[in-house]
């Protein structure tokens, strides 16, 4: 069946009904419809005033939170005294990729080590900041560090492509594994991955 056309003839039928409802009611008692059509002007006007409060609340809510969002490079010194990577000045924020909570930053040049920096906000300040590195002669190898803010801590965690792509279960199935393995190191694996 073509229901295509069935849409279509309700397009066009819907509105014709509701005319002739309307100039129907109109006839029998106009000024009664007068009054009601007055009643659906105003339910209209207060629904458009409410929906232009709704979406101004949310614009002020985009434009004022988070309240603190001035970790760009001005905060560098603060970031040598906390012992976080500082973003240099060939970095360049996307801000196409970047939303209202989180902001990338880039290297402007791809090369070895540090290339990324992402940082995550909350409602009042930034929560954390991930950094993240990566070498030439390790293809497909990338480690990051993320500084939490809150409790003022670092993880560290490397990515690796897996040389295992297939594997035999206990049950003697075949198995397809993950194409890269993620694991948690500490801070001395981290700077060795660093300093290679």
């Amino acid at each position: 069946m073509n229901y295509e056309i069935y849409i279509i003839i309700a397009f066009i039928i819907a509105p014709v009904g509701i005319l002739l409802a309307y100039y129907k009611d109109y006839k029998q008692n106009k000024t009664e419809f007068k009054a009601s059509i007055k009643t659906l002007g105003k339910g209209i006007l207060k629904g458009l005033a409410t929906l232009g409060f709704l979406i101004g609340l949310n614009q002020i809510y985009e434009l004022i939170i988070p309240i603190n969002k001035n970790n760009g490079i001005e905060y560098n010194s603060e970031r040598e005294k906390l012992g976080i990577p500082k973003i240099g000045e060939n970095w360049k924020n996307r801000k196409y990729q970047s939303d209202q909570f989180t902001t990338y930053w880039w290297k402007n040049e791809q090369t070895d080590g540090h290339f990324k920096k992402i940082v995550e906000y909350g409602i009042l300040n930034a929560e954390s900041e991930t950094d993240y590195y990566r070498k030439e002669n390790r293809k497909g190898t990338f480690a990051w560090s993320k500084y939490n803010f809150g409790n003022n801590t670092s993880e560290y965690f490397i990515e690796k492509p897996n040389d295992n792509n297939d594997s035999i279960t206990y049950k003697g199935k075949f198995k397809m594994e993950k194409r890269t393995i993620l694991k948690k190191i500490n801070k001395i694996e981290f700077e060795k991955f660093i300093a290679e």
